[in-house]
């Protein structure tokens, strides 16, 4: 990681889960944040605990940021490059799961996830790859998509995010081709964990539950945020010349195809929610 030390890294939807446990580990190796979200305070809060701890740290600063508004992303990315010099990380992770029927699901609700989960990252990665460029950097773009991208989620009222998140995973790949074609150094990874303990994953888990279920959250197989964020590091550890261009992480007794079948119940009353 010295390679990072006292660059800058951008990431999104870095107030809380997987984004400020990325955003925590960065500023242990010297890299300066700016953490991007829509929530000020707790924006605040992460920089009040992380700044001032010395030279070997990162610095980290905030911008209140909706990553769906593409002029908020360019003011932000010209902050960047006039006031710190350009980006040389970029960490997609900003991203929301919506529990909606093909069958008679809002179509806002829909383009919720691909404005977010989609069109977003790659506004992101396009601003990343121009400020990367201007300033002669050979950076790294990272996004942070899900197991959802390589698999069918066989939950009812799911197969939208699944959707953004394969989605996800074809824009990788292009962005890797042109980034070759133009004969670009810029890295570009992809990291996909299987369920991950987040708020994201306890209100998903309410709403897709069987009726009367005695399982808790806590029985089952997850990922924590840190153990996402240790896989940033290890991907931004390597050499110029190594690329890892994707890795699955999932816990230990996880399969990266979940194998259930919903009850009746659950499918009537997501149809009605």
């Amino acid at each position: 990681m010295e390679q990072w030390k006292a660059k800058v890294a951008i990431v999104t939807g870095a107030s809380a889960g997987i984004g400020e446990a990325i955003v925590v580990k960065l500023v242990k190796y010297g890299v300066h944040v700016v953490a991007l979200a829509r929530r000020e305070d707790k924006l605040k809060e992460l920089a009040e605990r992380l700044n001032g701890k010395g030279n070997d740290y990162g610095k980290v600063y905030i911008k209140v940021c909706d990553v769906t508004d593409e002029q908020a992303v360019k003011n932000v990315f010209f902050w960047v490059d006039s006031t710190l010099g350009g980006v040389s990380i970029l960490i997609n992770n900003a991203g929301t799961v919506i529990v909606s029927s093909l069958l008679n699901g809002k179509l806002g609700d829909w383009q919720d996830m691909m404005n977010l989960n989609v069109m977003a990252l790659n506004v992101c990665s396009r601003e990343a790859y121009q400020s990367m460029t201007r300033n002669k950097i050979d950076g790294h773009i990272i996004q942070v998509s899900s197991t959802a991208g390589r698999s069918i989620i066989p939950y009812f009222s799911m197969k939208m995010y699944n959707a953004t998140k394969h989605a996800v995973r074809v824009l990788c790949e292009g962005l890797r081709h042109e980034l070759q074609l133009v004969g670009s150094k810029i890295k570009v990874s992809s990291i996909s964990p299987g369920a991950v303990s987040t708020d994201l994953l306890i209100n998903m888990f309410e709403l897709i539950k069987e009726p009367n279920s005695t399982v808790q959250l806590n029985n089952i197989n997850a990922l924590e945020t840190e153990d996402v964020a240790n896989t940033v590091i290890s991907i931004l550890a390597t050499p110029p010349s190594v690329l890892i261009a994707e890795i699955t992480i999932v816990a230990n007794g996880s399969t990266i195809q979940p194998h259930a079948q919903p009850s009746p119940a659950v499918v009537e009353n997501l149809l009605k929610s």
